[in-house]
């Protein structure tokens, strides 16, 4: 009844995509030659020829849109990744689209499929919203959900009930836990029943409304879940595993399908895929712009720099960056050439003897680090992200600071979530890592802007940078 059910709606919604794609390419021909009143300098070209096109069309984004994984169940996907795989087809279609009408030289107007991506995205994501809302109101009134066993009676089964219960939205309603031992866990956990043991699983189930069973054991009881999968081969419900990760941190953990096996990825960098390339093009138009916009600033303090002390105006140390790669990052001169004569490097003070007249004011600004936009536009950093350490120190913390080359999971930033919230230069280390391991487990482009935003109310008043 549950496959049935759900094979049901991923076909209303296949369906569903398909009209609205079709609807959207029509659409967008009325649109560009008369709905927007463009001049169209090489006459009305034929609707049955575009008509043809999203004949042809409309197959292969179905085709793409199954491809990325949106007809299966996304009963406990968020509709943030929906969203941005239905925008990834999109993009992906009018792609193909455009090169097909590349090599039939040009038969498509290019405005068509720009009006085209537009519309469909909107269209698309407007009919999942509401989709999203209909189902929420359904499952909130106790329609359209589906009931779950927990087999274990530990703070793995535990947790992962009270996870179901902080999403109502995904429609699961939890039946009881199944324990390993007869007598763990008493007669009820937490409000719910023990149904039983793990060798009672094909009577459990088969009782009416269990639809998933969800295997939540600690590693430790790896035989019993070797028993419960033996004991549900003859069943039809549906199982699922919940790993015990409970003693080992994770990085923005995710599955992944590795020729037909399913890999646990531990530590991972958020940005992946379309994430890193959003991030990479907001990195390249805003450090380009930046180096443009404040070139007329960055050649009064190189020369201020010059003539206030002896040296270059510029000078590149050696960081360490993504993933363990070392390059050289530029910032404006603040010291004096021979700040670090004894060849041991140093954090800056309050009142450091080797800072010139002019790194004083360039230190407080933070505009001695103006230069790192070259950094940024090279894809040696990021505009943010966790600041960038030198080799010396690196070697030093990594062995006494716990988690500490997680930090180096995503590129360097010229400001991140540790500087806004106070904590540059002479700070405690921990706290800073902390800040930068909470950035990269809860990476997005808005955390990105609003760090920028705060940069510019906080950073430039910090009275912790020396």
């Amino acid at each position: 009844m549950f496959a049935r059910h759900r094979q049901l709606l991923a076909t209303g919604v296949f369906g569903m995509d398909a009209l609205l794609v079709a609807g959207a390419w029509l659409a967008s021909y009325w649109l560009r030659f008369f709905g927007l009143g463009l001049a169209a300098p090489r006459g009305l070209p034929s609707f049955g020829f575009y008509t043809w096109v999203g004949a042809v069309l409309t197959p292969v984004a179905l085709l793409v849109f199954r491809a990325l994984g949106l007809y299966r169940s996304a009963r406990t996907a968020s509709l943030g990744r929906e969203l941005l795989l239905l925008l990834q087809g999109v993009i992906s279609v009018t792609a193909l689209a455009a090169l097909g009408s590349f090599f039939a030289r040009g038969e498509l107007a290019r405005s068509v499929l720009l009006v085209f991506a537009v519309l469909t995205t909107g269209i698309l994501w407007t009919s999942r919203v509401l989709l999203r809302l209909a189902l929420r109101a359904l499952r909130r009134r106790g329609r359209n959900l589906r009931h779950v066993a927990i087999v274990g009676t530990g703070e793995l089964a535990l947790g992962f009930a009270r996870t179901i219960e902080r999403q109502p939205d995904a429609g699961l309603a939890v039946r009881g836990f199944v324990a390993v031992h007869p007598g763990d866990g008493g007669e009820s956990l937490e409000g719910y029943p023990v149904l039983g043991t793990v060798a009672d699983l094909p009577g459990i189930v088969e009782r009416p409304g269990v639809d998933f069973v969800y295997l939540a054991l600690p590693r430790a009881e790896y035989e019993a879940e070797k028993l419960a999968l033996d004991r549900l081969l003859d069943s039809t419900v549906a199982v699922r595993l919940v790993p015990d990760l409970a003693h080992v941190y994770t990085l923005n953990a995710t599955v992944e399908d590795f020729a037909g096996t399913p890999v646990l990825l531990i530590t991972e960098s958020p940005a992946q895929g379309w994430n890193a390339v959003f991030k990479r093009g907001f990195d390249l138009v805003l450090s380009a712009v930046g180096l443009v916009v404040l070139a007329p600033l960055l050649l009064l303090l190189a020369i201020w720099v010059r003539l206030d002390s002896p040296g270059p105006a510029i000078y590149g140390q050696e960081r360490v960056g993504l993933n363990g790669r070392r390059f050289r990052m530029y910032k404006f001169r603040t010291m004096r050439r021979d700040a670090e004569a004894g060849g041991q490097p140093g954090w800056t003070i309050p009142g450091d003897p080797r800072r010139t007249g002019a790194g004083g004011l360039l230190r407080r600004l933070s505009l001695d680090e103006l230069p790192q936009l070259w950094n940024v536009l090279l894809g040696h950093m990021s505009l943010v992200g966790p600041r960038p350490e030198r080799p010396a120190y690196v070697e030093r913390f990594r062995g006494s600071i716990p988690r500490y080359m997680l930090r180096h999971h995503v590129r360097s930033g010229m400001t991140g979530w540790a500087q806004v919230n106070g904590l540059r230069g002479d700070t405690p280390l921990e706290r800073r890592i902390e800040h930068d391991l909470y950035y990269i487990q809860h990476w997005s482009f808005g955390f990105d802007v609003k760090i920028l935003l705060l940069t510019f109310v906080r950073v430039f008043r910090d009275a912790s940078a020396h």
